[in-house]
């Protein structure tokens, strides 16, 4: 053997070296993990069955406290099918500004129609959700609701609903 070659063999610089290339290696991995997990957070979420879930679960837990008040079944009494027009309106203006206007929330924007699919679903269930709640109550039979004043409670409530199912589809 040369000399220098004996020299390298007693020199650890060449083990140091594997095990510095070692632990750079498992960092590059470790944060290439993280980056990936960062990504998949950053992917807008799309409507599925877990949205859904939510919209039902903010529309009722909004609307219960409207749904017993006795003010809100007087003033469904004493609108006019206009006025509970207007207010539908507005809702449904209030929800398209949160749901495609705002950026609060990292929503995947997915339309059918020209329309946000989850102003569809929030619309539907929130609605379906308020009226069903005020006959499940027997609402509709306490305060003797006339068809047009049913209607009139289930679009007032609905405004409640319609934000709160907004607000926790919104939570991820």
């Amino acid at each position: 053997m040369s000399e220098s070659n004996a020299e390298g063999m007693m020199n650890p610089e060449p083990e140091r070296e594997v095990v510095e290339l070692e632990k750079l290696q498992k960092s590059v991995e470790e944060l290439t993990k993280r980056v990936v997990k960062l990504e998949a957070e950053r992917k807008p979420d799309p409507l599925g069955w877990d949205d859904i879930a939510q919209e039902i679960v903010g529309a009722i837990t909004f609307a219960l406290p409207f749904l017993f008040t006795g003010e809100v079944w007087d003033v469904a009494k004493d609108i006019s099918l206009e006025r509970s027009l207007a207010i539908f309106l507005m809702t449904m203006g209030l929800a398209y500004l949160l749901l495609t206007k705002a950026n609060l929330s990292n929503l995947k924007r997915e339309e059918v129609f020209h329309v946000p699919k989850r102003l569809i679903t929030v619309a539907l269930i929130s609605y379906a959700v308020s009226a069903f709640l005020i006959y499940i109550f027997g609402i509709d039979y306490i305060a003797r609701f006339s068809p047009l004043q049913y209607l009139n409670a289930t679009v007032i409530i609905s405004t409640f609903a319609v934000i709160g199912a907004i607000a926790v589809d919104m939570v991820r």
